[in-house]
């Protein structure tokens, strides 16, 4: 009889050490159910109810709210049938830095703060913007000390105006969106048109572009010079101011009033085509039907969410039930 080999690997029947165990918790999909329909009274009443006050909410609660909207394509002018006097500008002697074009402030009016105060000083709208501090029928602050009445400072400091008005733009096509939100259709309709006029009365009477100070200063120094020219072209030669002397002085301001005519009309020129402006492409509209709220989607949401919810109490009260009677046996 051979003996055993000493290099065999032993094998034993079950490992020398305990195995540990896993416990892997199974969904019974049975048992879901059961716990569903055993609490379907409770998920129906809960969902019902929640969707009939979302519904009262939608109705007699939240107000209506209007938007009116314009579209307006800003415009920078260019005189292309002007090019002949670029021939002229490089025969000048004198330096002129034409402005290169610029992005549009039409834009930057739009978000700016001086037109937020504009729009709430002339139009009285601190009672729109505090509703809750304002007495319609007394026309008076509901306040106690007069610290605590609405100010134009802090309504700009409260962005308030944001809740009503928004100004984009679309930076492929570059065109800007005013919209004015409110409760009142018609209100909404004539505070686009408002802000429509003072954008317009900013670009024509008070944005002033580098071209104009340049034309204005080559108009006070074509002052100066004409006024210089008129002077030695007056003189008569005596023993002191000589015939030469008069007509060298004279040529040289002639010249420079030359000059300055030229530098005159092409700022001129430069100016026309810094000029901004826009136009309207969609006008400004009393809208008929409402922005917000948006009722269905309201009383969709509340459908749906207040299921979850009624899932989730019944099943933590399934579970809180199992705990305790588990609980009791042990």
């Amino acid at each position: 009889m051979s003996e055993p080999k000493t290099d065999e690997k032993i094998v034993y029947a079950y490992p020398p050490y305990p195995m540990q165990e896993y416990q892997e918790d199974e969904i019974d999909l049975l048992d879901l159910w059961r716990v569903i329909w055993k609490g379907k009274w409770f998920i129906s009443l809960f969902v019902a109810i929640c969707t009939l006050i979302s519904i009262f909410v939608c109705i007699f609660v939240l107000e209506k709210t209007y938007k009116s909207t314009t579209t307006i394509i800003p415009l920078t002018q260019e005189k292309s049938s002007l090019g002949n006097l670029s021939g002229l500008i490089g025969s000048l002697p004198l330096p002129i830095s034409l402005p290169s074009q610029g992005t549009s402030n039409i834009m930057s009016f739009l978000q700016s703060r001086t037109l937020k105060e504009r729009l709430i000083t002339k139009y009285d709208m601190l009672p729109i913007l505090y509703p809750d501090l304002w007495d319609s029928e007394k026309k008076n602050w509901l306040v106690d000390t007069p610290e605590d009445k609405p100010t134009l400072v802090k309504a700009i400091q409260d962005n308030m105006l944001d809740q009503f008005y928004s100004a984009t733009q679309d930076k492929k096509t570059e065109l800007i969106t005013v919209n004015w939100e409110s409760t009142d259709p018609t209100f909404c309709e004539k505070m686009v048109v408002n802000i429509i006029s003072e954008l317009s009365f900013f670009l024509e009477n008070e944005y002033e572009s580098n071209a104009k100070h340049e034309r204005e200063f080559i108009e006070k120094q074509l002052d100066k010079v004409t006024l210089e020219l008129d002077f030695w072209e007056r003189q008569v030669p005596d023993d002191k101011l000589t015939l030469s002397k008069i007509t060298r002085e004279r040529l040289t301001a002639q010249t420079v009033y030359t000059e300055l005519r030229k530098q005159l009309e092409l700022a001129k020129i430069t100016e026309a085509k810094e000029l901004e402006s826009f136009k309207v492409l969609d006008a400004p509209f009393i809208p008929e039907n409402h922005f917000k709220p948006n009722k269905s989607l309201i009383v969709i949401l509340s459908f749906v969410c207040s299921g979850f919810i009624a899932l989730f109490i019944v099943f933590f009260h399934n579970f809180v039930r199992n705990m305790r009677q588990k609980e009791i046996t042990e």
